[in-house]
């Protein structure tokens, strides 16, 4: 069983600039899910045992708790403990309200993951599928499908663009 580990007190800032209903910062490599994590303060992060419970995550209010599975793969623990870090944000959810705010949630974590429209067209360029392509972009297959599925029209322009010239 791998260690507890406590948030600490460091605050993580998003910056967001949108030029021509492209998202442009930040890039690829400045989300840090870990930091986001480390800003929640009194929260404890615990891995559990995939055979107990098969879901990636878990957020649990009352105990103040995120839970992984422990054999994630270093891009599932990346999206994973995003994800939920945004349900801790938020908050719990009102009986009869789950799916609406678990699509939320997603929506939020693959833009956040994945901002850049135009690194995810360069990864799709050139990957053999999509798995390739979240490889590539440091996510896994999951929240790449999630960015392409709520993509703005600008950014469904750009792609549709892009991939034509391979």
């Amino acid at each position: 069983m791998l260690p507890e580990m406590r948030a600490g007190s460091r605050h993580w800032a998003r910056t967001d600039l949108n030029v021509g209903g492209v998202a442009t910062v930040p890039a690829m490599g400045d989300m840090n899910p870990w930091r986001r994590l480390r800003a929640l303060g009194d929260w404890t992060l615990h891995w559990h045992d995939p055979l107990a419970d098969a879901r990636m995550g878990v957020t649990r209010y009352a105990a103040r708790q995120i839970s992984l599975r422990a054999d994630l793969t270093w891009e599932q623990r990346r999206c994973t403990i995003l994800h939920e870090c945004l349900h801790a944000e938020h908050g719990p959810v009102l009986a009869g309200h789950y799916d609406r705010h678990e699509n939320a949630v997603r929506r939020e974590t693959a833009r956040l993951m994945l901002p850049d429209v135009r690194a995810i067209g360069e990864a799709m360029a050139w990957a053999r599928d999509n798995d390739e392509a979240a490889y590539e972009l440091n996510v896994d297959a999951g929240v790449l499908r999630d960015r392409l599925r709520w993509l703005h029209p600008a950014e469904r322009h750009y792609l549709t663009r892009r991939l034509e010239e391979i």
